[in-house]
């Protein structure tokens, strides 16, 4: 099955076996009429089905006794009339549990995505986001194609299996017995593919979580990467990753060719035993030819719905998986909401802007985080975090926003300021008007302010569209006003201006926009830490030399701190960076002068460093 050292385990947590059970009958505890008709037809339609092999039966036995061709005639009418109906009630029942399936899976969805959404950043932000979105697109995908096309299949096999074997031991109980000849194959092969396959495919859907976290890692944080020089870094872990869950997808059908043999196995011995069986009974006169024909007929009709059965497990151990992953998620947010009852305790204050004593903080599963870290930003001034995809700059970001509470230590922020205003680099693109979207922040925001934050982030484009709302022009709806990362992004600097935060925090706003857009949305960006605190995480060193404050991060710790041009005076990562992403030839790459020393600026809270 391969080695398993190098699959990180899920984010979220996995529901038992015992939960979703009890997630599935609730479902189905709200339709109850509608779940016991299904059960009626399924049953209808499966004795409908052995009218033909018994038919087939009399047939036999009619031709071997010369009997006329009416009676003759009239078995195969309702051999014609029981495959007739069956077919039609099948169809019937099909309709009647896809139509109850759909409701139920409607019903699942909007759980779990209304779940997902209450969900806190610090429950899901833990350097494996993949794995929720795996969630809410594969495992919903999985479970929704399980209830729309297998579990009509499987339940229509169960019924006429069950039907089956009753009309085998009412013809003759010892012909049945015979055919319970290939029950310890079907057992035993069961048993090992349930051991074998409830482990790898719950594998499978983890390593591919994993493998798209290590893809989308390294798709968002390009521009880190290339600055720190761990492409190939980044393209290893997308390998092995890639490899892991393509080794566990192999064996998944490793797993399955050797629960074919099993089947195939069974379903030979099972028919020989009652060919073998329905011989000696003829021989001895005990059962009649027809009999005999009508026994093996209603065995060989065992092999598909056994085979429907059986195979069936495979999609039936994917979508029992991401139905305990759903289940995870949706009982997830019911505990956090529990415990977010009581209110948080008031943010403590301090002289500075922002201010970090001993802040530690590390996500559940992956261990990774920020360790003891100790900042202080001055009032009005710009500190900016930078450091390789991983370091922590973001998470320390996201601790002063509120997002992750510290594990230990603690995070300042100035006396009487509201919640710092958090900008990340995910685009989003609201729908209605360009006011539609600048309210967002402000309900109540005059048509003058608008107009003043649109003109403070350099977008003329909306300035135009929000006039002819004023006049009642429908053309001012955004889906109708041409967009682009760079105008989306836009928007969002706008409404911070808006909300005018005194502490703004910046997640590298800029890394998703397209180079054509950048200069406009960074003089955007520029406009906005005008006047206020700002904590900037850059992936661009060229962004964070403009901060009074520059702080390198590496394995969740600062291990530089200083200005833009005291920190190209010291050997170390700083440095290192900003050769490589400025691209200086070689023989420029040795170390400058230090520069002559200066008297330290008088200690106060505008020029304090950590």
């Amino acid at each position: 099955m391969g080695d398993t050292h190098d699959t990180p385990p899920p984010l979220l947590p996995i529901a038992s076996s015992a939960r979703v059970r009890a997630a599935v009958g609730v479902l189905l505890r709200e339709h109850p009429g509608r779940a016991a008709g299904v059960a009626a037809l399924f049953l209808a339609a499966s004795a409908l089905g052995i009218v033909m092999p018994a038919c087939l039966g009399r047939i036999v036995d009619a031709v071997s006794s010369d009997a006329g061709f009416a009676t003759i005639a009239g078995w195969v009418v309702g051999a014609g009339a029981g495959a007739i109906g069956a077919a039609i009630v099948m169809l019937w029942a099909v309709r009647v549990l896809t139509g109850l399936v759909q409701d139920m899976l409607a019903s699942l969805r909007e759980d779990v995505f209304a779940s997902a959404m209450r969900l806190p950043v610090s429950a899901v932000d833990d350097g494996e986001s993949a794995d929720l979105l795996s969630r809410i697109t594969g495992d919903v995908d999985a479970v929704a194609e399980a209830g729309g096309n297998v579990a009509p299949t499987l339940l229509s096999a169960a019924f006429a299996i069950v039907v089956s074997v009753v009309a085998l031991t009412a013809l003759d109980p010892r012909l049945a017995l015979a055919g319970i000849a290939s029950a310890p194959f079907y057992v035993l092969g069961t048993r090992a593919f349930l051991r074998s396959s409830r482990v790898v495919f719950r594998e499978v859907r983890v390593r591919e979580a994993a493998r798209s976290q290590a893809v989308l890692d390294a798709v968002e944080g390009i521009d880190t990467l290339t600055a720190f020089n761990e492409q190939e870094h980044a393209l290893a872990r997308v390998s092995e990753r890639a490899e892991a869950s393509i080794r566990m997808q192999i064996e998944g059908v490793r797993v399955t060719n050797r629960l074919f043999r099993w089947i195939n196995g069974g379903e030979l011995v099972g028919l020989a035993a009652i060919l073998g069986t329905g011989f000696l009974l003829q021989s001895a006169s005990a059962i009649t030819v027809g009999m005999v024909t009508t026994a093996a007929l209603l065995f060989h009709r065992l092999f598909g719905p056994v085979g429907q059965l059986i195979f069936g497990l495979n999609d039936i151990q994917r979508a029992a998986i991401g139905l305990a992953r759903l289940v995870g998620v949706i009982d997830l947010a019911r505990e956090t909401s529990r415990a977010q009852g009581a209110d948080a305790d008031a943010m403590p204050t301090t002289s500075a802007g922002i201010e970090l004593r001993g802040v530690t903080f590390h996500y559940p599963t992956t261990g990774r985080g920020i360790s003891d870290v100790n900042l202080r930003v001055p009032r009005v001034t710009t500190t900016a975090l930078v450091g390789s995809s991983g370091s922590g700059k973001s998470t320390l970001a996201r601790v002063v926003a509120g997002h992750h509470p510290p594990t230990s230590g603690s995070v300042h922020l100035a006396a009487a300021t509201e919640a710092p205003y958090y900008l990340s680099q995910e685009l989003h693109q609201f729908r209605g008007t360009i006011a539609d979207n600048l309210r967002l922040v402000d309900p109540d925001a005059s048509h003058e302010q608008m107009l003043a934050a649109l003109h403070a982030v350099g977008a003329d484009w909306a300035v135009e569209a929000l006039n002819q709302q004023s006049g009642g022009s429908d053309s001012s709806d955004a889906a109708a006003v041409p967009m682009d990362e760079g105008r989306i992004q836009q928007l969002a600097v706008a409404r911070a201006f808006l909300a005018d935060p005194a502490i703004v925090i910046l997640d590298e706003a800029t890394a998703d926009v397209g180079l054509q857009h950048r200069d406009a949305v960074e003089k955007a960006i520029t406009a906005l830490r005008k006047g206020r605190t700002t904590l900037l995480v850059a992936h661009r060193l060229q962004q964070a030399a403009t901060a009074e404050q520059i702080v390198v991060f590496a394995d969740g710790r600062a291990v530089q701190h200083g200005t833009h041009e005291q920190l190209l005076a010291a050997d170390g990562l700083y440095r290192d960076s900003w050769l490589a992403q400025t691209q200086l030839p070689a023989d420029e790459r040795s170390a400058p002068d230090p520069p002559p020393p200066a008297d330290p600026p008088a200690p106060n809270e505008e020029t304090e460093t950590p």
